[in-house]
């Protein structure tokens, strides 16, 4: 890295492509997304790239874990903020943001696109959204006011599901792509909650 960045100069360039990388990847999907596009967008030398990310498969998977991370963010915050465990409405509000955001991986890749990012991948790194069962743990024990004997793989399952359902949109009628999702959101809320009226 030559010796003109700064921490502060090599903070923003990394803001910057990871910025940069989503409006590509929201823009064409994942075969858009160019390292060459990516430097010049934010002013610096192909080669500079590679001193912040190992391969285009590592800026992907760190935009993704950044995205990761603001829900978690976000879903603390809006906790911190009601002082007490999340009712239904409020987890809804939360699981729609997340599943309806133009940044969500599933909503951008193909089946066929998601498994290459998956290969390509480290064993240690996962995409899977619902591998997670500490964040599912932590949701059931913590954040929402859950109600009690919540099956968790139930809950892990249902995030899988759709995920699986936004990666096969193109197989799946898209008129009711967005009610499917509605529905699935539903089930996740009613293993949480319980079922209403």
């Amino acid at each position: 890295m030559p010796a003109i960045f700064t921490q502060r100069n090599r903070d923003e360039l990394y803001r910057r492509m990871i910025e940069v990388g989503w409006e590509q990847l929201v823009e064409g999907g994942i075969r858009s997304l160019r390292v060459e596009r990516v430097a010049a967008a934010v002013g610096i030398a192909k080669g500079t790239f590679y001193h912040f990310f190992d391969s285009k498969d590592d800026l992907i998977y760190a935009m993704l874990m950044e995205n990761r991370q603001h829900a978690m963010d976000v879903l603390e915050r809006v906790r911190e903020e009601a002082g007490a465990p999340l009712d239904r409405a409020c987890m809804r509000s939360w699981l729609e943001l997340l599943w309806r955001s133009e940044r969500n991986i599933f909503r951008i890749a193909t089946a066929e696109e998601y498994r290459y990012l998956v290969r390509s991948l480290p064993s240690e790194r996962t995409l899977d959204p619902a591998s997670d069962g500490a964040l599912v743990r932590w949701i059931v024990d913590e954040v929402a006011n859950a109600r009690p004997g919540v099956d968790v793989a139930a809950v892990q399952n249902l995030q899988f599901a759709l995920a699986l359902t936004l990666l096969n949109r193109g197989l799946l009628r898209v008129e009711a792509l967005e009610r499917t999702v509605d529905a699935l959101i539903d089930d996740t809320l009613d293993e949480l909650f319980g079922k209403t009226g």
